[in-house]
């Protein structure tokens, strides 16, 4: 009885999991879905093995809003199926989530990871009828190294223009808890993340700044709008993602900023929706009201 008594209390404890623990693992993330959920699995999007993704959708699903969800890893690892609690909490709350993969580093190099989720999004908003959901409706978000790929793919036209798109096409983007939106000022502060660039972006910096979300904001009121989410007052990510909403703001476009209390930069992707989770009201709150940009006032 006490060995079932210990096991119940560890299940409990990861669920309710906040940023003030410190287990030795992280725990697994493994998608949780709804009783209504249709998942459908590893589609291709392209050629590449890793050209891939899942989408999770309410059963009967109509025009419905659409989150696109772009792992973090640093360019080199993460994979579309470490999702959490998202599919269950959004299909509950009426929309259609896809989670997908792209091509890593190595072998992969720049552009080919944001190619990739241009690509995504074309087949979304190509196919968004089937899935239940409304292509006029699709909201980017990435955590971590995600988030460069979704703000760069939303800010310089280029990437989704060869795949006959453009940024006015996606009605907004979440970033959620990164920080490499100005991939210059990132190697030049060193660390491990330097490296990771490097290996990714090669060593120009005249590379680096050309993949860099900053250095594109000048069409900003042409595009998406976006919700950057920070976990730590202060620190460089959270003064990197306030940058660039506030030059995404001088360009005339929309962005609005939110500090999450109590979670890291692990817990706040991995609890967003879990049980008695408040964070996920902020990203339901913006992609309910968030509009393409043909329909704002």
């Amino acid at each position: 009885m006490a060995n079932i008594l210990f096991t119940v209390t560890l299940v409990l404890n990861v669920a309710g999991q906040t940023a003030n623990s410190t287990p030795k693992e992280r725990p697994p993330q493994t998608p949780v879905t709804a009783k209504n959920t249709v998942v459908r699995r590893d589609v291709s999007y392209g050629k590449d093995e890793k050209q891939r993704l899942d989408v999770y959708a309410p059963k009967d699903a109509k025009h419905a809003p659409v989150v696109i969800f772009v792992h973090g890893g640093e360019w080199t690892r993460g994979d579309k199926a470490n999702v959490s609690y998202k599919p269950k909490f959004l299909n509950e709350n009426g929309i259609v989530f896809v989670s997908i993969n792209y091509r890593l580093t190595p072998p992969a190099k720049h552009p080919a990871h944001v190619q990739d989720v241009a690509s995504s999004v074309r087949w979304v908003h190509d196919h968004a009828a089937k899935i239940g959901g409304d292509a006029n409706k699709i909201v980017l978000m990435g955590h971590s190294a995600g988030c460069h790929l979704v703000t760069l793919v939303a800010l310089d036209p280029r990437y989704l223009s060869t795949v006959g798109l453009k940024p006015a096409d996606i009605a907004g983007v979440a970033a959620w808890s990164g920080g490499a939106y100005d991939l210059v000022t990132k190697v030049k502060a060193g660390g491990k993340y330097a490296e990771y660039i490097k290996k990714t972006f090669g060593d120009s910096e005249k590379a680096w700044r050309d993949a860099s979300p900053v250095a594109h904001v000048e069409s900003a009121a042409e595009g998406p709008a976006f919700l950057f989410i920070s976990v730590e007052r202060g620190n460089a990510s959270h003064k990197a993602a306030e940058e660039l909403a506030e030059q995404i703001r001088k360009a005339k476009g929309k962005a609005e900023t939110r500090l999450l209390e109590g979670r890291d930069h692990f817990t706040a992707n991995h609890l967003l929706g879990a049980p008695d989770d408040s964070t996920g009201k902020i990203l339901l709150d913006f992609v309910r009201k968030t509009r393409p940009l043909n329909e704002r006032e």
